[in-house]
């Protein structure tokens, strides 16, 4: 059985896009997040993310020499979508899933093998954490505020309470926080 890790950056204000910046590019990672982050997603079983994520994605990866091309383009990836048609076509080893998002996942999570990764793609990540579907967070935390824009949790119907894993700064001043779920 494996689990659902999400990565994700956010700024210090909680938002996961906006029409200012978006917190997954606005500050360079620096070195050591960059090898920390492919140390990570080298080790994924299985990629899910939502249509957005998956028609940039798949229109940059597959033609990229960056040291993350080799994993992004290997590691099989599930798009989670109910417009997009083919998947395969445009970058191999991508299934997409059309079913109820909970059923989907469940499903995921009960083959064995290493875990599944969730990397960006708010809309998705929200209708993840909302269902209390991810099992590990780690939040990208950048030093930067928005103000305003599309937020992480605003989907969940009550509060959650998360374990703190750890808390990791990089030089660049963006700190990784993870967090397990807490389950009753």
């Amino acid at each position: 059985m494996c689990n659902l890790v999400l990565y994700m950056s956010m700024s210090l204000d909680g938002f996961v896009g906006g029409d200012r910046e978006h917190p997954g590019v606005a500050i360079p990672e620096g070195a050591e997040l960059k090898q920390w982050k492919l140390d990570r997603i080298s080790q994924a079983g299985l990629h899910l993310m939502g249509r957005v994520t998956y028609q940039e994605m798949s229109s940059y990866w597959p033609r990229s020499d960056d040291p993350y091309a080799a994993p992004m383009n290997t590691i099989p990836k599930v798009v989670f979508s109910r417009t997009l048609t083919d998947a395969e076509a445009s970058w191999p080893v991508s299934t997409v899933a059309r079913g109820d998002l909970a059923t989907e996942i469940a499903a995921i999570k009960a083959e064995p093998g290493a875990d599944a990764i969730v990397w960006g793609g708010g809309r998705l990540a929200g209708a993840l954490a909302a269902a209390d579907l991810i099992d590990e967070y780690r939040l990208l935390v950048q030093p930067l505020v928005l103000g305003h824009g599309q937020a992480l949790f605003d989907r969940l119907p009550d509060s959650r309470h998360l374990n703190l894993i750890e808390a990791l700064p990089f030089p660049s001043g963006i700190v990784v926080h993870s967090y397990r779920a807490q389950r009753n």
